[in-house]
């Protein structure tokens, strides 16, 4: 059910944003955004209370994900994803920021979040608040998401979400995005190539 739902929205929510390139440059392996997208001064608190701020990521690439600690499938498959993205990318994850945007805030707490990504990786960043602080982030990466009642579970909801990973590149545009097809080789490829751009 939750992935019929996620795949629903995953529809609907690209329309919402820029277009997606049909054909693929020959360096990139990802879905670019033609033209990339410039991402506004997002802000918000991570999982240490510390403040995360976007503009703050220049001269980084910034991989994002909208999930929540309860899912029960592609949320732990990304994670899982980007822990070995990390490690292959040996030094240059040193600028790389994978970032979790909780889309389940009312259960989603800052310590919840931290036990969570921590299973994974202390190095991810999780972002948590109320849904209106964190509404500029879903607005501007096209974040769907709805609760899906579980009558007689102990969760009583899950959150059916989008599940497109949305990569930020070292100027701060929105540049591509992966999907849950994307392989640990491509992500680490296409990182590489964003991390050796120059400012044009």
């Amino acid at each position: 059910m939750i992935w019929r739902a996620t795949a629903v929205l995953a529809v609907l929510s690209a329309s919402a944003v820029a277009t997606v390139a049909c054909s693929r440059t020959e360096a990139l392996r990802g879905q670019q955004l033609d033209p990339p997208r410039p991402v506004p001064d997002l802000v918000a608190r991570d999982q240490r209370g510390q403040v995360f701020r976007l503009a703050d990521q220049r001269g980084k690439v910034v991989v994002l994900f909208f999930g929540y600690t309860t899912c029960p499938d592609v949320c732990p498959a990304t994670l899982a994803r980007w822990k070995r993205v990390r490690q292959q990318l040996g030094e240059d994850a040193a600028r790389v920021r994978f970032v979790f945007v909780t889309v389940d805030p009312e259960r989603d707490t800052a310590q919840k979040v931290r036990e969570y990504l921590e299973l994974f990786s202390q190095d991810f960043i999780g972002l948590v608040g109320s849904e209106s602080e964190l509404r500029p982030f879903y607005q501007a990466f096209g974040a769907a998401f709805e609760k899906v009642p579980q009558p007689g579970s102990a969760a009583g909801y899950l959150v059916a979400h989008t599940a497109a990973v949305p990569v930020v590149d070292t100027q701060g545009r929105w540049r591509l995005r992966f999907t849950q097809e994307t392989s640990v080789d491509d992500y680490v490829h296409d990182l590489r190539v964003l991390l050796r751009e120059r400012k044009s």
